[in-house]
């Protein structure tokens, strides 16, 4: 009899060794607005587009939650088809492209010279899941540059929210794409006064 149960109980945990993976899948960031394009550039000089800095829990391409308060982990099947940093990179800059709120966008160190730095810093972008369906956290700080005396212009800091529609990450991707979508549009207005302030005390 013990003879017959040690053998089911192998035949069992043979079983669920041989139980198919979930496939992983691939979400895309993307930017889901445009951009309200200026009649005539405020900032009449190219600026000059830093890589995103990151931390590096972000640097994965793994998608990020938290289901208690002071904690961070990974979807184990769910990633990013690139990590956070380049994929904002890419977006931020065909965002203020569009915008024509400069002469001209360039990624710094591209060989392109120009006159303005923006220097965007990821903190934390990652689906909160402490209750169901959870939302997305997005937090950035974006510093704008003046290359020729390294002067600070100004600092901002964009911290915007967005519902996961469900609760997974089919969900939190969702909702990473509407949170990076308002951060897009709160760093270009943002730029927008900033120039127009400019333009007014000269």
């Amino acid at each position: 009899m013990k003879a017959l149960l040690l053998c089911l109980s192998l035949a069992l945990g043979a079983c669920g060794f041989t139980q198919p993976r979930p496939a992983t899948t691939w979400y895309v960031l993307e930017d889901q607005g445009s951009a309200r394009v200026a009649g005539q550039p405020l900032w009449q000089d190219t600026l000059l587009l830093r890589e995103t800095d990151a931390p590096g829990f972000y640097q994965s391409d793994a998608l990020a939650y938290s289901r208690t308060a002071g904690t961070r982990g990974h979807y184990q099947y769910a990633h990013l088809t690139e990590p956070p940093g380049p994929r904002i990179d890419q977006l931020l800059r065909g965002r203020l492209e569009q915008s024509g709120l400069f002469t001209a966008v360039a990624a710094l160190g591209s060989g392109v010279t120009g006159s303005y730095q923006l220097n965007p810093r990821l903190l934390d972008f990652y689906h909160d899941a402490t209750q169901a369906p959870g939302e997305v956290k997005l937090l950035l700080e974006v510093e704008l540059l003046r290359r020729g005396d390294a002067h600070r212009i100004a600092l901002t800091r964009i911290a915007v929210h967005a519902p996961a529609p469900s609760f997974d990450a089919r969900g939190a991707a969702q909702g990473a794409n509407s949170a990076l979508t308002q951060a897009l549009d709160q760093i270009t207005a943002w730029l927008a006064r900033v120039g127009a302030k400019l333009s007014a005390s000269e």
